[in-house]
């Protein structure tokens, strides 16, 4: 009994759907596109390349820097408007808490003017022959070894 007890949570683990980013039902994550982004708190629009994964977008910019932002929906409709919140040096754990280099001290009486709400917010704009391409091929035009970067 104690074995089955074991054995059942396990295979109920197992059989739970992994929940992939989409694009007109076809998986998306863990293929870099290129596309541009909007970054709210600067007004900032970057060339960059995005790879998805699961309900998160990392975010590659030129020099070898990148973010991690949490997507507002998992299933893309529009590919040239995906929006996320993330800031900056941070990795989001869940919808309420991210981890990373920044300290943010807004909990612990900060006394400057709050944050613009919207401050955290991205808009990712998918280079559309890439993505068509990738649509269409199964394949984008970055190589294959980029996506070690």
């Amino acid at each position: 009994m104690k074995v089955l007890g074991l054995v059942l949570p396990t295979l109920l683990l197992l059989t739970t759907p992994v929940m992939a980013v989409e694009y007109q039902g076809k998986n998306i994550d863990d293929t870099k596109l290129a596309a541009k982004a909007y970054y709210a708190a600067t007004g900032g629009v970057y060339n960059v390349q995005v790879r998805f994964k699961q309900n998160r977008a990392t975010i590659y910019f030129d020099g070898g820097y990148q973010t991690t932002i949490q997507l507002q929906h998992r299933v893309l409709n529009d590919p040239s408007n995906i929006q996320g919140f993330g800031r900056l040096g941070q990795i989001p754990v869940n919808r309420v808490f991210s981890i990373g280099l920044i300290y943010d001290n807004s909990f612990v009486g900060e006394t400057q003017p709050s944050k613009p709400p919207l401050e955290g917010l991205w808009r990712i704009s998918l280079n559309e022959e890439d993505f068509n391409n990738f649509i269409e091929k199964g394949q984008s035009n970055n190589r294959p070894e980029e996506l070690g970067k």
